[in-house]
């Protein structure tokens, strides 16, 4: 019995990579749906809870989604750029932000601000962002690949800042399967040593904040540049 578990379990590993690759993709159109219904319509809250640790003004969001934070962050007057791998979530969001600049009145002077890009071979120069931000990431976001490259175009003192999961603090029947759920696809990422000197072989220092929502504690991680001798 004992013999089989490793298997299993890169066996559903590898089936929950496939369906988050799906929601990603093909089934794009219900990410909105899904999110809002796990997270009893925190979602978007959720997310936010990164904007007040952010530093500076020129912002890189990795894995963009569909587009809600970018709008967030747009209206907290920041200037951001955000990028994803996958066409569906480009259309997605597009067409949500384009929307959005029609309801401001200086959207003339705006443009979309979208690239379809991987976070491991980011295409911009070195130090131009103040920050960068990723909520609900999956492990591309540990490759030593996409932290050095976060490292080479994040300014001096820069900050990734990073929303890797949420809980639920009520104590319902749904509530309780929704925390199951979370744990089994593997939404529930402790800092740990290995995870410590992850960041820091990348000359990342890490630190955890705790954002309180109404239904939930809303975990930030807050990655500090290091300076490298």
């Amino acid at each position: 019995m004992m013999h089989h578990q490793p298997r299993t379990r890169a066996l559903w590993a590898k089936l929950v990579r496939f369906g988050f690759r799906q929601l990603y993709t093909r089934f794009a159109w219900a990410y909105d749906a899904i999110a809002a219904g796990v997270s009893f319509g925190e979602w978007q809250a959720w997310g936010r809870c990164a904007i007040p640790f952010l530093r500076g003004r020129r912002i890189l969001e990795l894995a963009h989604g569909p587009g809600h934070l970018h709008i967030a962050l747009r209206t907290h007057g920041l200037d951001v750029v955000s990028i994803d791998l996958s066409a569906q979530m480009g259309a997605l969001a597009r067409r949500r932000i384009q929307a959005f600049l029609r309801r401001q009145p200086s959207s003339a002077l705006h443009d979309v601000r979208l690239a379809r890009a991987d976070a491991r071979r980011l295409p911009f120069s070195d130090a131009a962002f103040d920050s960068m931000v990723s909520t609900f990431p999956t492990d591309f976001i540990f490759t030593a690949e996409a932290l050095g490259e976060a490292k080479r175009v994040l300014r001096p003192n820069g900050a990734l800042v990073i929303v890797p999961t949420a809980e639920l603090r009520t104590g319902g029947a749904v509530e309780r399967l929704i925390d199951g759920l979370y744990h089994v696809t593997a939404q529930r990422r402790q800092v740990d040593i290995s995870l410590i000197e992850r960041f820091a072989s990348a000359s990342f220092s890490l630190h955890t904040e705790t954002v309180e929502t109404d239904r939930a504690r809303v975990t930030v991680w807050v990655c500090e540049s290091v300076k490298t001798t």
